[in-house]
């Protein structure tokens, strides 16, 4: 569990170093190049059947677009104008939207004192991350910081929307949704990204193929072990090492600074999402589902059956 809390919260710092040379359209397509070839591997390796559901293809391309190539293009950017910390904690607020829309949108979920609750006081958090500020547009890091939440908006719009239409083996949908991500981010990279102007080092080349390997790959490997092994709810909760050890290497490795405000933050959005997730079973789903994976920063799953993750 720490294993993999960790490589899902390195993703952020990884991004803060590789865009120093690449830029955010050029980074997503070399992250999902990699990802696309460690998990189609596994698919190989392990003998796994490709769905060729037209209509499963159809809503993998919304997953992709939704999922991948939108919220890791505004991380990427938002890698360039703040902290890899403060990213990896204002994306951890994925798990608040996913409940406001398999709520609102998809009436998969029924929201309860305790969720609402937790709602309340996961976003109490991020007000305290961003500050008064936040409405300042002129500012390039008030402007990160709200693509950073845009990222977990899309991240919990598709996450819903998984949860509602699409079932398959994990490994698969997770490996087919990357490899589309791929092909529809790859002509912007080409076009807006400027590829031949990449300024690349050692640690810019690492980080980039990393992340596509670690958090898109190995990650999915570790995290099903894991189901196998102690149980999704309990493999579910290596998703709350992600802000804590987003910050403390963003601290440790890149002399980012944490002060109180960061972890008044970091405290408020942890509590919340215990509040709304950990107490789940006294919702009841509206119609019990099977959770499908997603590859993202943010790994958060879908809440459903009892022994299902719930954050």
């Amino acid at each position: 569990m720490l294993m993999l809390g960790t490589i899902w919260g390195s993703s952020y710092l990884m991004i803060r170093v590789a865009v120093e040379g690449l830029s955010p359209f050029t980074l997503v397509s070399i992250r999902l190049f990699f990802g696309a070839m460690f998990l189609f591997s596994i698919i190989w390796i392990w003998k796994l059947a490709i769905p060729r559901s037209r209509t499963l293809w159809m809503h993998l391309v919304v997953m992709a677009i939704i999922g991948n190539a939108i919220p890791w293009t505004l991380i990427s950017w938002a890698g360039q104008h703040i902290d890899s910390g403060l990213s990896a904690v204002l994306n951890s607020t994925t798990p608040l939207f996913t409940i406001l829309f398999t709520v609102a949108a998809f009436n998969s979920e029924r929201l309860t004192w305790p969720r609402f609750g937790g709602v309340v006081i996961g976003f109490a958090g991020v007000a305290t991350l961003t500050g008064a500020d936040v409405t300042d547009l002129t500012s390039a890091s008030i402007r990160a910081q709200l693509a950073v939440l845009f990222s977990s908006i899309c991240y919990g719009l598709a996450f819903a929307y998984a949860r509602r239409y699409i079932r398959a083996e994990p490994i698969v949908l997770a490996g087919m949704q990357i490899l589309l991500a791929f092909l529809i981010i790859t002509p912007f990279a080409i076009a807006f990204g400027n590829p031949t102007a990449s300024t690349l080092s050692p640690a810019i080349v690492l980080s980039a193929i990393g992340l596509g390997l670690l958090p898109s790959g190995v990650a999915y490997i570790l995290y099903y072990r894991l189901i196998r092994d102690v149980g999704a709810t309990m493999a579910s909760y290596s998703t709350y090492l992600i802000p804590v050890i987003g910050l403390v290497l963003g601290w440790l490795i890149l002399d980012e600074q944490v002060g109180l405000q960061s972890i008044a933050g970091v405290v408020l959005i942890l509590s919340g999402l215990a509040l709304a997730t950990m107490l789940h079973r006294d919702a009841g789903p509206v119609q019990q589902e099977t959770p499908p994976p997603e590859a993202r920063e943010s790994n958060i799953n879908y809440p459903a059956e009892n022994d299902k993750p719930v954050s």
